[in-house]
């Protein structure tokens, strides 16, 4: 069943909407403007695009102020490119940090006739479910519902009946993050008015319907994690992340060459591949060694490959290790659509179907109007997505029905450095 949609289109709309990713490699800011007339859908068009990149780096090095830096530089360009300034900004939760529960939830219905009242309200129940101890509701996606023991298989408002059954999922992130999230946007002069859990929105920007409806897994292959939404007959079923991404490519590259991080990513980026080529073993590579001066260290495209490979292959090994059994080998699931930044490695798409003996292809966000060229790479997945998700839900950020509204975090300096540090620690 498709995720239901809002039908309040009758009156003028016109906003921006500001989404924000922080990566472990990339900070990423769009900024849209969305408009709508009476009778038809909003439509958006992107007005500024930010992004502030460095290589990854070891967890020791990497300070609030670098973050900070990187936040207020992605916002700030997008700013110069919208001419103008933004408020708030919708924020995208890494993966890891998400919990997901399947929910069912049974509600009288006193007047006897259903409404868009009583599917909220029993969407906003199934939330509170979800958001257990030290957890806060994101998304309660609704996935069938039943009208006095009978099964819908559509929108069930204006319907007559006395008990209305949903069946959903829950989605909630470590109320840790979304505080320590908070606080940073604070320290950026901004308010984190929504967060959205990221494998969500990568999979709005990159799948079709043909392919929600049909199943498919999507898997976002950050720098420093990885997440995976898994989706059948047009709604999410589970969604989640792991520790591991193309960071830890580069950093297998810099132990193993002895070459500085900034040049292992070059190393990767320009002649990597995760598989190898006929001649690979006699295309020399020349690197700087860490320590070397000008000298300079030779390699083979091969022995580099032989380095990629398999830690790719262990990305998607534990992305299928996290994958429910129930929604992959129950509903025969054979589809996969990988995107981010490491998506464009060579060979990648290959691996993920020799590993998750799928078919297999690159997602890139759909276009947005006003969007350059340059934010329809797989890396600018989970800001379209934020951006895309407000245009599905016509407009409004509802609860129950896409991302439930969070009030900004807010705490002392102390406890922000206390939990922030906890926060790096687990991000970086």
């Amino acid at each position: 069943m498709a995720q239901k949609g809002n039908i309040r289109r009758n009156r003028k709309y016109d906003s921006n909407v500001a989404a924000l990713d922080i990566g472990a490699s990339k900070t990423a800011c769009m900024i849209a403007r969305v408009g709508s007339e009476p009778g038809f859908a909003p439509q958006a068009e992107i007005i500024g695009v930010g992004h502030h990149g460095a290589p990854v780096r070891p967890r020791k090095t990497v300070g609030i102020d670098e973050i900070e830096t990187a936040v207020r530089s992605a916002v700030e360009t997008a700013e110069r490119m919208a001419g103008q300034r933004i408020r708030r900004v919708s924020v995208g939760i890494d993966g890891r940090f998400l919990r997901t529960k399947r929910i069912g939830v049974d509600m009288d219905i006193p007047g006897g006739q259903i409404t868009e009242e009583d599917i909220e309200d029993s969407l906003a129940e199934g939330a509170a479910l979800v958001a257990a101890q030290d957890f806060s509701g994101l998304h309660s996606i609704p996935t069938g519902f039943k009208v006095d023991g009978e099964e819908m298989v559509f929108d069930p408002a204006g319907l007559n009946g006395s008990v209305l059954s949903t069946e959903m999922l829950g989605v909630a992130a470590r109320q840790s993050v979304l505080d320590n999230l908070s606080s940073l946007i604070e320290r950026c002069g901004l308010i984190a008015d929504q967060f959205v859990a990221a494998p969500f929105a990568a999979a709005e920007a990159t799948l079709i319907e043909d392919e929600k409806d049909l199943g498919v897994v999507m898997i976002d292959i950050g720098a420093g994690s990885t997440s995976y939404a898994v989706y059948d007959n047009g709604v999410m079923l589970d969604c989640g992340g792991v520790g591991v991404g193309g960071g830890h490519i580069t950093k297998d590259i810099a132990q193993i060459f002895g070459a500085p991080l900034a040049d292992a990513e070059r190393l990767k980026t320009l002649h990597g591949a995760a598989l190898l080529g006929p001649g690979d073993e006699h295309r020399l590579i020349d690197y700087p060694e860490i320590g070397g001066g000008r000298n300079l260290a030779r390699a083979s495209r091969a022995d580099l490959c032989e380095v990629i490979i398999p830690r790719v292959e262990e990305i998607f090994e534990l992305v299928a290790q996290k994958l429910p059994v129930d929604g992959v080998r129950g509903i025969g699931l054979r589809r996969v659509v990988i995107t981010g930044g490491g998506s464009l490695l060579i060979g990648a798409r290959e691996i993920a179907e020799r590993t998750l003996s799928m078919k297999c292809r690159l997602g890139r966000p759909m276009k947005i109007a006003g969007a350059p060229e340059a934010s329809s790479a797989p890396g600018f997945s989970v800001c379209a997505g934020v951006i895309q998700n407000f245009i599905n839900s016509d407009g409004e950020w509802r609860s129950g029905l896409g991302v439930l509204t969070q009030s900004a975090h807010s705490g002392t300096e102390a406890s922000f450095l206390g939990g922030m540090r906890a926060w790096l620690g687990a991000k970086f």
